[in-house]
């Protein structure tokens, strides 16, 4: 039962936690502008352990409004301070302000590189040099994300523009969260499993990254999901698909079984957004992406950081083909049960979440903020693998140099653990009833109690 007294409590706790996590953020970016990696993931992963402490504390005392706000307002200061982070974890943000000049020229970016000489008046001493394979990539980013470096270009031409939307993006991505939390009935502190989380602070509001974004249209998606709003679903996932493509992978989860709403929304969106991009690029709108792929190993297999593991280790010899093949079918069918497992009106979120992350383990992403979208399912879905997951997946960041770390200890920190911290747990739930009620109380993971 809530009283003043223990909502005080909880108070003192997160404050004394925000107080903590905004000296580390501030480390954090001085670490970040001097480009000592190594030393910046430390940060981030410590910021992560007293990030899980914040995370007990607004389940067992969630607070009324002003756990809210304060839950709000530290979220707000540590992305104040996170952003002003140099770009130095990547160089996509750069990629960004390139499309969105391009964009307000009238000028599609599935046609040129940026090196081509057609487009030397754009160049400049900021931007330009900075642009990754500029002599022989064009754009890898779908349309809805070239109209929103147009809006962050005209925000501010420059990577401070870029991250004005970014963290606009995250305001919009927090309000949606807490809506979703309002519809379901849970406490809205809850917010705070993405509002603190690491992850979104430095990827997002600091270096800027498109996954904002994404993450925002998925995250409206789903709360006009849990109202019933098929139609108004679709649309927005079909947005969220034309920024990144991977949201239509949690649908399944999603749809009333043969309510047509949603798939025609979908497609119907999709084709008003790329139908005038592909009147001048044709196919070209996927621009580099089936090169993307090569570059990232995904088409030989060495990509996938299961397949890495088990060759290093001469475990087994798949083929990316071969991997591929079995992960598709794996997937496929738990979205076969996320989808006809359930009512057509039931809502079963643990399904949606663990769809996604099954998504990202076969993946593999080699970078830490295509883990994003995980955070914001995480807020009604906390489960201790998945918080895991999205915290040690900073380590991608680090070095991977001869004599520093490899791929192996990296797929151990991202992947392994968290398997294992899920085995732990449901074993801990199965044997334990104070843990199981935690398990069904507090964090309402009874639709992802799968048997082992």
């Amino acid at each position: 039962m809530r009283t003043a007294a223990s909502e005080d409590k909880g108070l003192l706790q997160l404050l004394a936690a925000a107080a903590l996590l905004a000296m580390l953020t501030v480390h954090g970016v001085l670490d970040v502008n001097q480009s000592a990696i190594s030393s910046y993931v430390t940060i981030v992963l410590l910021h992560g352990v007293i990030y899980l402490v914040a995370i007990i504390t607004v389940l067992k005392w969630p607070g009324g409004t002003k756990t809210l706000v304060v839950v709000l307002v530290v979220a707000l200061i540590l992305r104040a301070i996170a952003m002003t982070a140099l770009p130095n974890l990547s160089t996509d943000a750069f990629r960004y302000v390139w499309d969105g000049r391009l964009g307000w020229e009238g000028i599609s970016p599935y046609l040129f590189v940026p090196a081509d000489e057609q487009l030397a008046a754009l160049r400049d001493a900021e931007i330009y040099p900075n642009l990754n394979q500029k002599e022989r990539a064009v754009t890898i980013y779908p349309p809805v994300a070239q109209l929103l470096f147009m809006i962050g270009v005209a925000i501010q031409d420059g990577i401070a523009g870029m991250k004005a939307l970014m963290l606009l993006c995250e305001a919009v991505t927090v309000a949606a969260l807490i809506g979703w939390l309002r519809a379901e009935g849970l406490p809205l502190s809850r917010v705070l499993i993405y509002a603190w989380h690491p992850l979104p602070i430095w990827e997002f509001a600091s270096q800027a990254h498109l996954d904002a974004a994404a993450t925002t249209l998925l995250v409206l998606g789903i709360w006009a999901a849990v109202r019933k709003r098929q139609g108004l679903t679709g649309a927005l996932f079909a947005m969220a698909a034309l920024v990144k493509y991977f949201p239509v992978v949690l649908l399944p989860a999603l749809w009333r079984r043969w309510d047509w709403r949603l798939p025609t929304a979908l497609v119907a969106t999709m084709a008003i957004i790329a139908l005038p991009y592909m009147s001048s690029a044709g196919t070209g709108v996927l621009g580099f992406l089936g090169q993307h792929l090569d570059n990232e190993g995904y088409r030989s297999g060495w990509g996938f950081h299961a397949v890495w593991y088990l060759r290093e280790f001469q475990i087994a010899d798949p083929s990316g083909a071969q991997f591929v093949a079995v992960a598709l079918t794996i997937l496929a069918a738990i979205a076969a049960w996320a989808l006809f497992g359930r009512g057509a009106d039931e809502f079963k979120p643990g399904r949606m979440v663990l769809l996604g992350a099954a998504f990202v383990f076969f993946t593999s992403p080699h970078y830490p903020w295509y883990f994003g979208f995980l955070c914001a399912l995480a807020v009604r879905v906390p489960h201790p693998a998945l918080l895991v997951m999205t915290i040690t997946c900073a380590t991608l960041q680090l070095p991977r140099l001869d004599g520093g770390y490899s791929w192996t200890h990296l797929y151990a920190m991202t992947y392994v653990l968290p398997l294992i911290v899920w085995a732990l747990w449901k074993l801990a739930t199965r044997y334990s009833p104070p843990l199981d009620r935690l398990n069904r109380d507090l964090l309402r993971l009874d639709t992802v109690n799968i048997r082992l």
